[in-house]
């Protein structure tokens, strides 16, 4: 597996089945703001009242290639072993993107546990070894990974914006990224006003 980070913001992504599995998906896909298409003669009452809020899209119906193949990402949760099987090997055939929850070797791609902490995102897999362990792994993070980080990392974003613009010396770049990643700026909210003010001292803007 090649682990890799992919905007779906603006891409179809089509749920078949909609039980207690598929409301899983569901609420980590609304995590990253998308609204996913379920598939299925029944939904999960939370799925249902999703819908009911137009988080999600329901299509009532035992799910048909028609209604995956314009998806660019398909995540296969139904109760028929069958039905996920033959849709799997469709959608791998056609250069789909898809998830199998039961059995991942029949798709191409797996939903890793992902910690967020503003712009900084870790994501965990055991390549379907053990899903829970991964979770595990998880959560250890959220304890060293902590809240700091969300404001940490924009001070990060904004420092490292505003030297990719004021800075034209390559080296010198490196020498002012390099010093903002110093662990005191993660400790000691209060220096990155002081880092700030001499990024802005030496490179001022026009």
């Amino acid at each position: 597996m090649f682990p890799i980070m992919i905007d779906l913001s603006d891409q179809k992504v089509v749920i078949a089945g909609g039980g207690s599995i598929a409301f899983h998906k569901v609420e980590n896909l609304l995590r990253f703001g998308i609204r996913p298409h379920i598939v299925s003669p029944e939904c999960h009452p939370a799925i249902e009242q999703l819908a009911a809020e137009e988080k999600v899209f329901i299509h009532r119906k035992k799910v048909e290639w028609t209604d995956l193949e314009d998806a660019f990402l398909i995540m296969l949760v139904t109760d028929d072993k069958e039905i996920n099987a033959q849709m799997a090997q469709l959608a791998v055939l056609h250069g789909k993107l898809v998830v199998h929850a039961e059995h991942n070797d029949l798709g191409n791609a797996q939903i890793p546990a992902v910690l967020i902490r503003g712009k900084l995102m870790i994501s965990v897999s055991t390549s379907g070894a053990s899903p829970t362990l991964s979770t595990q792994i998880r959560n250890q993070l959220e304890h060293e990974f902590d809240e700091r980080y969300e404001d940490y990392l924009d001070f990060l974003f904004d420092a490292r914006q505003y030297i990719k613009s004021h800075i034209h010396d390559r080296p010198e770049r490196r020498i002012w990224l390099k010093k903002a990643a110093e662990t005191r700026y993660l400790e000691y909210p209060e220096e990155r006003e002081y880092y700030m003010a001499e990024l802005f001292a030496h490179y001022p803007a026009l």
